[in-house]
């Protein structure tokens, strides 16, 4: 079961979204391409990196190793994103980003999965029998890893549902994932729900770091 905090925070989350996605439809300026909420985004992701790094530098946080590493990754992939978001300086340096086929250019980290869709959509037939017989061939290998180390499994899921910084990783990477798929699809409404989520997955990341800092303070009075 999921603790109580977690389950007032995924609700106070979705919450949020809603909201921002009404306010989006009303004001699709403050979601447009380097509008408000994409900066403010790409401000929390920055924020999120640097905040996850210097608290996985701390030799004062009391933090397990496996809490380090999971810092370390919180920080390289907010970085990530905030290079994503920015077009990787392409704007602001008025570089010139690779056009890929079928429109658009390769100015973000999510392209890589817009190319290979756009790239499986123009296979033949031969191509998309590899491809799904690869796709079956990881879900196999995946259920059999699940079964074979399943109580390592359990333990993994049981600390996400009840620790307040990997129930909020958990979060922003369902978000981020979310808005890739929603990338893929050509929709008003899919496009003001990405920004949306984006803006929110840098927030939620913020409050992963925090609430893992809270948690060692806590820890360190006691």
């Amino acid at each position: 079961m999921i603790s109580r905090e977690n389950l007032a925070f995924i609700s106070a989350t979705s919450a949020g979204v809603i909201l921002l996605f009404t306010i989006g439809l009303s004001r699709p300026d403050l979601l447009a391409e380097d509008g408000l909420v994409e900066n403010l985004g790409a401000a929390g992701f920055a924020a999120a990196a640097l905040l996850a790094l210097s608290t996985a530098l701390r030799k004062s946080a009391f933090l397990i190793i496996t809490e380090r590493h999971m810092l370390v990754g919180t920080s390289g992939l907010s970085l990530m994103l905030f290079l994503s978001e920015i077009s990787f300086g392409a704007r602001i340096f008025d570089i010139q980003m690779p056009q890929m086929r079928g429109g658009g250019e390769f100015d973000g980290g999510h392209d890589i999965i817009i190319v290979f869709f756009r790239r499986l959509s123009d296979a033949g037939r031969t191509s998309l029998l590899v491809v799904a017989a690869a796709i079956g061939l990881l879900l196999v290998t995946v259920i059999a890893l699940l079964f074979l180390f399943r109580q390592q499994a359990q333990a993994i899921v049981r600390s996400v549902f009840y620790g307040a910084f990997e129930f909020r990783l958990a979060v922003a990477l369902g978000m981020l994932a979310s808005a890739v798929i929603l990338d893929l699809i050509t929709s008003y409404k899919a496009g003001i729900l990405e920004e949306v989520l984006e803006f929110s997955a840098s927030a939620v990341l913020i409050l992963a770091v925090t609430a893992l800092l809270r948690q060692k303070n806590v820890l360190r009075v006691v």
